[in-house]
């Protein structure tokens, strides 16, 4: 079976998970990004990426360059913005084909609950049967990650 992650990362937290998960797994990995880039700064960022997750802004992807077709399942890895996953994956989710193979979620949050974001994304993606919540490196308990990737592997198989 092949599998792919496909992950959008701003800070760097999303993409160390899916490293590590997808160097367990065997599986590829694909960083997606939109056309037009975030602001540098921390705070133009809160105002703008938590204005896209408020108003639904389906911003533009980059081209992906892969054939996602020769996959069988796909895991999206994001962060949380706003207690929703983040545009990014909302534009790639725009895709019924890609929807319909998605069976695991990997989200990364400084607060480390994926309840809402889940909800957020599960009238999108049905068929989800794997997820992990993971904490912000900066986070005082975020050793706890490596239990929850573990596990997290473990059950994927």
């Amino acid at each position: 079976m092949r599998r792919i992650i496909i992950y959008y990362s701003l800070s760097g937290n999303t993409e160390e998970a899916v490293k590590i998960i997808a160097d367990k797994l065997g599986c590829d990995m694909l960083r997606i990004d939109t056309v037009k880039q975030m602001p540098k700064s921390f705070a133009a960022r809160l105002l703008v990426g938590g204005g896209q997750v408020a108003f639904n802004k389906i911003p533009k992807l980059k081209p992906i360059g892969k054939d996602l077709s020769l996959y069988d399942e796909i895991f999206i890895g994001t962060p949380v913005w706003n207690r929703k996953g983040v545009p990014a994956i909302n534009a790639l989710l725009t895709d019924e084909s890609i929807c319909q193979k998605v069976t695991g979620l990997i989200v990364t949050s400084g607060g480390g609950d994926i309840g809402k974001c889940a909800e957020a994304l599960k009238d999108r993606i049905p068929n989800v049967k794997y997820t992990v919540s993971l904490l912000d490196r900066k986070h005082k308990d975020h050793q706890l990650n490596d239990d929850k990737i573990k596990k997290f592997v473990e059950m994927c198989g």
